[in-house]
C-alpha cells in the first residue's frame, strides 16, 4: 500500500503491530461507501457516473501498474471523498 501514491487511491499513513493485531492508519474519507451514495440517490447524471468511473479506473490502473491487485472490487469497498468546491461529487 505504501507504493500506491495516487490521488484516487486511499493513502496508508502508518502501520502499528500489536501482539495479536495489525493496525492500519488510513487517510480519512468523509464520503462513505460508493454503494451507500448510489442507494441514497433517486437518480444521478451521466456526468456524475462518468466522474466516478474515471476516478475508479484511474486508481485501478495505477494499482495494476504497481502489480497490486484487489480481488474484492465492489461498490461497498469503494470510498468517496467529496469536492465541495464543485458539486459535492466524488473526486477520489
Amino acid at each position: 500500500m505504501k507504493v500506491l501514491d495516487h490521488p484516487n487511491v486511499i493513502r496508508l499513513n502508518e502501520i502499528y503491530e500489536g501482539k495479536r493485531n495489525i493496525y492500519l492508519v488510513m487517510e480519512y474519507a468523509e464520503g462513505g461507501e460508493l454503494f451507500n451514495f448510489l442507494k441514497s440517490q433517486e437518480s444521478y447524471s451521466e456526468g456524475i457516473a462518468a466522474k466516478i468511473m474515471k476516478a475508479f479506473l484511474s486508481g485501478l490502473a495505477h494499482c495494476h501498474s504497481k502489480n497490486v491487485v484487489n480481488r474484492d472490487l465492489k461498490p461497498e469497498n469503494l470510498i468517496l471523498v467529496y469536492n465541495k468546491k464543485e458539486t459535492g461529487i466524488i473526486t477520489q
